[in-house]
This record gives structure tokens, sequence and C-alpha cells, in this order.
């Protein structure tokens, strides 16, 4: 507000100059002033001269001189200029303006004084002022805002800066002031919003296309054009950008894009203090271990915060939240301590990244006790709050390794290789021909990875100040942990029932001598996806181990003929291995055998009464008939007889396998017999109890092919 009167002091404080050339002015011109009573003198505002008067007013309003004016001899260089703030009832380029205006009536007026004063024309004056303002060398910052005027225009502004008391914010230009403002009646902008706020999501151009057929079904006039409602949702867009999202978009990404989010300082942690999970599905395929197909799976990740080191990782197969402790227990090992904290998401986004069963609940999973056996305090975040978002900007950059493997297969279907699109033979052949079909197991897939996050490790990371994450990692590990404590509690557990050859598992069966007699019991077997050259075996209970077990290699189905020295190695050793097991089974047994009671008392058959034979005299020969029986004697030829050994078998399966084994010794066997063995091999008619017991004669023909045992196997 401007005041009524100012001291001399003061007003040379505006006009930056002396204040004796103030003085001095103010006795020449005979300025109006109150009676100090003792003070300085205070001239009347409103009576200075009209250039002085208007630097008064625009100080005083915070629109002091920013633009070049001619230069005041009188002006005393020491004082600061003021800085000019303008008007906050003005937008920024009416301010700027106005005060240009304003200056340049200041010269305006200033130049038609000095001429009055000398006696000149005051219209010549002016005229040539505005020549040389125009040449744009005059005032050039003034020219440079307003640009060329003409005098009548000057005029014009001189008529309202005195009308309005020298406020030089009536000098702004006006037809900005209804800038944002769309002409768009109540109906045409309701309606407007109707379509645009559905859940739909309807595009803008839909809207307004919409809104004009619903007007004209009503019968309501909508003078606006599309133009028009365009912008007038644009500006409602922006103002009101939360709305816009919620109803659009729903309660996530209202969280996700305009809730205020609280920053957290990660520096405060220590290495190994926090761990976070999250989980991405894989963007190349891995084969499945239980169908042995490629297949797209979820990666199980846990990430120090401090170091923003990946520390544990794993794929999972199936959908079972083991997985996430089996990522646990490597991030454990990696650090070589235990975590204070794990940091899991419970939020539905988690899970739908990780499992298609979205009736899995976290908190009902176990996680609290199995942790809780470690030390580790368990957090899950709340649901539609994405916490975790330092993970995903790890997966992020991870899609660079995605990228390189040969089976990628794009982050979506727009993204998706050549090779895998429609029609592409070329890229296709190409393929298959560079990679062979490979397709990388579970195992291969994480040291893989594995060694991609020893190469991500190295990296300068910005969040750090330029340090990398495995040199931060390195600072704050600990001293290392028992793997075998925290065996049963993190790895996969599946319950199966010991058949002769162990327990399958994937495909394959997993032996020890251990499992040896407890064919058709049900055991625990707990396993790790990242190392299936060993599980182990617990009673059902899962609490005592019984074995580590291995898996059992086939052997070649005609090692002796077709194989090579290893396979028939292989083949000894597991007939060595069953006939000692059989031995042991035949040496535990014997004694019961040998001592077994007898069941019911066996009555003793009385002896047969056989008749003493009748003794038989045969009569003599005379001399004669002895010498005629002799005679013919010589005579006659002695013929040998062998009488052919007649075999006799309980059934056509204990023949095949006695001529089996004398045609493996290397005997020669009779027409008759091979017909025999053709035939029930199913070479002819063939015979279903061959296919019942082929492999049992499979197995006896290698187990006569090696020969009996020797002495030094035995031993």
């Amino acid at each position: 507000m401007t005041p009524d009167a100012l001291t001399a002091q003061r007003i040379s404080d505006i006009l930056r100059v002396t204040l004796r050339s103030v003085q001095k002015r103010a006795a020449a011109e005979s300025w109006p002033y109150l009676n100090g009573d003792g003070k300085a003198r205070r001239y009347v505002v409103d009576s200075l001269p009209e250039g002085i008067k208007i630097e008064v007013k625009r100080f005083m309003d915070g629109g002091a001189r920013v633009h070049d004016t001619p230069a005041d001899p009188g002006a005393d260089k020491s004082l600061p200029a003021p800085v000019s703030v303008g008007s906050a009832d003005l937008a920024a380029w009416q301010n700027r303006i106005a005060l240009a205006r304003a200056d340049l009536i200041r010269a305006y007026l200033q130049a038609k004084k000095e001429a009055d004063a000398k006696g000149q024309s005051v219209t010549a004056a002016a005229d040539l002022f505005i020549k040389g303002y125009n040449t744009g060398h005059l005032l050039p910052n003034v020219h440079k805002a307003l640009g060329k005027v003409a005098r009548q225009t000057v005029e014009t502004w001189v008529r309202q800066f005195r009308a309005a008391n020298h406020d030089y914010t009536a000098l702004a230009p006006r037809h900005g002031n209804r800038r944002g403002i769309r002409k768009v009646t109540d109906n045409e902008f309701n309606t407007l919003l109707s379509f645009a706020l559905h859940t739909n999501r309807l595009n803008i151009a839909e809207c307004c296309r919409l809104t004009r057929l619903a007007l004209q079904k009503r019968g309501i006039e909508s003078p606006s054009s599309d133009a028009t409602l365009r912008r007038a949702l644009i500006d409602f867009k922006k103002k009101n950008f939360d709305r816009w999202v919620f109803c659009r978009k729903g309660e996530k990404a209202l969280n996700d894009e305009c809730l205020p989010y609280i920053e957290r300082d990660a520096s405060m942690l220590s290495v190994g203090e926090l761990l976070v999970a999250d989980g991405h599905m894989l963007n190349f395929t891995v084969l499945h271990p239980f169908t042995g197909k490629p297949a797209r799976m979820p990666i199980i990740v846990w990430y120090d915060w401090a170091s923003r080191y990946p520390v544990g990782r794993a794929i999972m197969p199936t959908e079972n939240v083991q997985a996430i402790a089996s990522a646990l227990r490597s991030a454990i090992v990696t650090l070589g301590k235990i975590p204070r904290v794990a940091y899991l998401d419970n939020g539905k986004a988690f899970k739908a990244k990780v499992f298609t069963d979205t009736s899995i609940d976290f908190e009902e999973s176990g996680f609290y006790g199995m942790f809780a056996r470690l030390g580790i305090e368990t957090m899950f975040a709340w649901p539609y709050n994405a916490q975790s978002k330092t993970v995903e900007r790890f997966f992020g950059t991870f899609a660079e390794l995605e990228r390189l493997m040969p089976t990628y297969t794009g982050t979506d279907i727009a993204h998706k290789p050549a090779h895998m699109l429609r029609n592409e033979r070329l890229h296709a052949a190409a393929h298959a021909k560079a990679t062979g079909g490979w397709v990388p197991t579970i195992t291969e897939a994480l040291t893989i990875v594995d060694g991609w996050i020893a190469e991500y490790a190295g990296r300068p990371h910005r969040g750090l100040k330029g340090l990398t994450p495995a040199a931060v990692l390195a600072s704050g590990k600990g001293p290392g942990v028992d793997e075998a404590s925290l065996r049963s509690l993190m790895m996969h557990m599946q319950v199966k029932t010991v058949s002769r050859n162990g327990v399958n598992l994937f495909g394959r069966n997993y032996y020890d001598e251990t499992l040896y007699g407890q064919t058709k019991n049900r055991v625990t077997v707990r396993y790790d996806f990242d190392d299936l050259s060993k599980v182990y075996i617990y009673d059902i209970t899962g609490a005592r181990l019984l074995c580590e077990a291995r898996p059992i290699a086939p052997v070649h189905p005609a090692a002796r003929i077709l194989g090579t020295a290893e396979d028939l190695a292989a083949v000894k050793e597991g007939i060595k291995r069953k006939r000692s097991l059989k031995k042991k089974t035949e040496a535990e047994a014997r004694a019961f055998i040998a001592d077994a009671p007898k069941l019911v008392s066996i009555a003793q058959p009385p002896a047969a009464q056989v008749p003493p034979p009748e003794k038989h005299v045969p009569a003599k020969l005379t001399r004669g008939e002895a010498e005629h029986m002799e005679a013919e004697a010589a005579k006659m030829t002695v013929l040998e007889f062998k009488p052919k050994k007649e075999i006799l078998y309980a059934s056509d399966a204990e023949r095949y396998e006695a001529l089996l084994e004398a045609e493996c010794g290397g005997s020669e066997l009779s027409l008759d017999d091979l017909q025999f063995m053709r035939y029930f091999e199913g070479y002819f008619e063939g015979t279903a109890i061959y296919r019942t017991l082929k492999e049992r004669f499979d197995f006896l023909r290698e187990l006569y092919i090696a020969g009996p045992e020797t002495k030094e196997g035995n031993a």
C-alpha cells in the first residue's frame, strides 16, 4: 500500500539518487509537504511529479524498476537495486508486460517533460521518442518485451495508468484471463466425465463421441466442438489425476501413481540385516523336472537391501511356498550368517507373479515357525503396497541376462524373438541349427544365473555411492553357517514309498543300501533343486535321517556284446551288489530257517512188512546144451545202447530258463530246443508268459553272460 507522504530520504532510496539531489529538486519545483513537528519534512505523494510518483507507486507495490531506463546522472550507484516480485494477482507473463509498459510510460513522459521545459514542441518530442524506441536501441529490454508500438497506443496506456492512480497492474494485458476455462455446458461435462471415469478405460476420442450421442438421444444441445471437449477432459485429468487413476485403474494404481510414499534410507541398514523377497516369471524356458518339457518358471530372489546384492535364488517348478524358504537357505549360505528380518510381500501382486493358486496365504504357510527357529523375524507387507520395489528394479536389469539365453521367449507378445513368430521358417531353422534344441535344466539355469549375478555385483551401483554390491557384501559377510542345520528347515520335501530300487523322484530312482529291506515303507525325502545328485531320506516323521541316496544310472541292455568296458563294469557292479545283498539276507535268515519250530507233530509211519523173497534154484544144464549156447553166443553182435536222458520241466518258463543258461554258457542246443526258444520268445506265434517275465529273462541273460562269481569278487 502506498503511503500518503514520504520523507526526502525515503524518496532518495526509492529513486536510487542522493538525498541532496532530492532536496534541491523539491525546493526548485516547490513540492507540497507536511509539517514535520520537529521532524523531517514529508512530501505528499499525490502532489509529486508524475515520474517520481510512478516510481514510488511501483516500488510500494513490489514492482520496482526491472528494465533499463535512461541513466539518471544523479543516481547513487552504491544503493542496491530493489528486486521486482510483481503482483500475485497476475501471471508471470502479465507482470512482465505490465512492468515493461510502465517503464516505457515513465521514459515517454520524461521526454515530453524535458521538451516542455526547453520550450520545444511536446508532440514532436513524443514522436521522436517513439521513433528512437522502435529502433530497439533506446530501451532494448523494454523493446524486447513489448516490440514496436505507436504513439497513440502509448497515450492510451498513459490514460489507463493515470486513471488507476499509477497502479502498474492496470497496464497488464487481459486477453489471457480465461485461459484454461472451457465453454463446456454442465450437461456436456457431466456426461463426458461419466464415460471418461468408467472402469473400461475408454480413450478420450471415444468419450467425446459417446457424449455427443448420449446428449443427442436425450434431446440436449451440445454446442462444444470435439476439440473443446477434449481440452476440457485433459484439463480435468491434470487437476484431478487421483480421481482419474482411481476410477479408471483402481486402488493399486492409485497407490503406485498418486499416493505419497515413505522414503526409506537404506544406509541405516547393515549387510544381512534385512532381506527382501520377490518373484519374477522367467522370460526363457527351462526343462521341467516332472514333465521333461520346456516351460517358463518363476524365480524367487532374496535381495540384501543394504548391499543391493541378490544373495539367494531358487527356480520353482511347482507351486510350493517351500521354494521361497529354499531361496532363503541359499541366501543364508551366501551371507555366512542368519539375517535378522525376512521381508515378504503378501500382496496379490506378488502372488500373481509366483502362484496361480490365489488361496495361498503366506501367513498360514509355516513361515513364522520355520524361521523363528533360526531367530529370523518374518514381516509381510500390506496388500496393494509395493514395498519390494528394490527387487523389482533388479529384475529390470535381470532382463539383460534373459535376452542372452537361447530359449528367450520375450517379455510379452510384442517382443517375441523372430524365430517364435508365425511363419518365420528361416529364423526358426537358423535358431534350431545354432542351439541344437538345447534347453537348460534347472541346475544349468541356476549356474548361468549365478555367473551373471557375480558379474552384476561387480558393477558400480549409484545407490551405493559408486561402490559395487560385491564390495559392500564382502565388508559385512558373516563367519559362515552350518548347512546341515538348515537342511531340515528349507529343503523341498515329499513323502514317497520305497520300492526295490529305492525312491523314485523326477523319473529317476535314488538308492542306498540302507533302503534294502524297507520296500513299501513310506519315507520323507528332502531335496534341493540346485543339486539333484543326492537326496536325503528320513523316516515318515521327518525327524530321523536314514541315508543319503544317489541316483541309479541305467546300464547298457547288451553290455558284453554292444557296450563299452565301462558299460560291462557297471553291469557286473550291479550284479555284484545284488548277490551281496542276497547273501546278506540268506546269512541273516539261515539261522531262523534252520531253527524254525515245528508247527504240528508229525507221526512216524509204521515200518512196511516185506515178505522174504523166495529162493529160486535154476535147473542144471547138460554139457551138450551148454556147449551149444556158447557157440550161438559167439555168433551174436554186441550193440552198445545209451538211453536218452529225459528231462522233465515244471513249465515252459522253466525249460526256457534252463535253455537260456545253456545257450549263454556256450553249449550247443538241439534244433528242437532252438525252435522252442524262438517260439517262446515270440518270433513265431508268441506267448503271453514271455512278455510278462521278459524283464526277469533279460536280467538272467546278463547274469549268465557275466559268468559265475569269482573268488576274488567274494572276498
